[in-house]
């Protein structure tokens, strides 16, 4: 579903990341883990159009995504950055709504059937009792379920996540997580999300991308994976660890 070729890219003409490639099918969740500065956030920026990369390709069946217009581009690819950008006072069906905005016109607003999709859409989060509430007086973990029902309606079959947990207490970790999973697995969607949890990333990603001073180290199958390799992989980047297993899953403990 997305296959990314040779990418090098950065800031100021100083590569961050470089000679990134890896491919995705779809129904699955692939991780990308690194320490501060691995080059996650600039991955996921690169993948959704945001930064042209110096060197690469990135394509969507065989689509070049750096060819299609921004909005055309947004018809692909949705992205969930670490933090939300809305300051102002506006209700959560509004909000979910800008969703609908690549396949409006310049002068087009939503219509009444958009407000239908975007009350099913809230539904599939466990949201629409919210519907009529001001997005700012939510919970960070509420929040992040109307973002991400504002990229399901986007209707983008390749879906980033930038760091969704990042501002969530341990409850809506998990739940957050697994109504990603869920979308990711029934929507027959291709999802790429970054963490800094590796247990996270073992509970609930199909492949896992570790990323180091801005290279892939390696790429893993979470259904592979054993004791050796979590050792061998994952100590080369958070250093001294020990792995349990419990329930059928492994969990990296210090």
């Amino acid at each position: 579903m997305l296959k990314i070729e040779n990418i090098i890219a950065g800031y100021n003409s100083k590569p961050i990341i470089r000679d990134i490639s890896f491919s995705t099918k779809p129904r699955e969740l692939t991780g990308l883990l690194g320490l501060n500065g691995a080059g996650k956030t600039t991955l996921l920026k690169v993948i959704s159009g945001l930064l042209k990369p110096m060197e690469g390709n990135c394509y969507i069946k065989d689509i070049d995504i750096y060819k299609l217009k921004e909005k055309k581009r947004a018809r692909y690819i949705s992205y969930l950055p670490q933090r939300s950008s809305i300051i102002y006072n506006t209700k959560v069906i509004d909000v979910v709504l800008m969703g609908i905005t690549p396949y409006l016109g310049a002068f087009d607003s939503p219509t009444s059937h958009h407000r239908e999709m975007a009350y099913e859409t809230l539904k599939n989060v466990s949201m629409e009792d919210y519907a009529e509430e001001n997005f700012l007086h939510l919970s960070e973990g509420q929040k992040q379920l109307i973002i991400i029902a504002r990229n399901l309606i986007q209707n983008s079959k390749i879906m980033l996540f930038d760091e969704p947990d990042s501002t969530l207490d341990y409850p809506n970790k998990h739940m957050v997580l697994g109504v990603i999973k869920n979308i990711v697995g029934l929507d027959n969607k291709s999802g790429i999300i970054t963490l800094h949890d590796p247990n996270l990333a073992l509970s609930y990603c199909d492949n896992i991308i570790i990323l180091n001073n801005g290279k892939i180290f390696n790429q893993l199958k979470v259904r592979e994976i054993n004791k050796d390799i979590i050792l061998k992989n994952f100590g080369h980047i958070y250093g001294n660890i020990n792995v349990v297993q419990y329930d059928g899953k492994y969990f990296i403990v210090r």
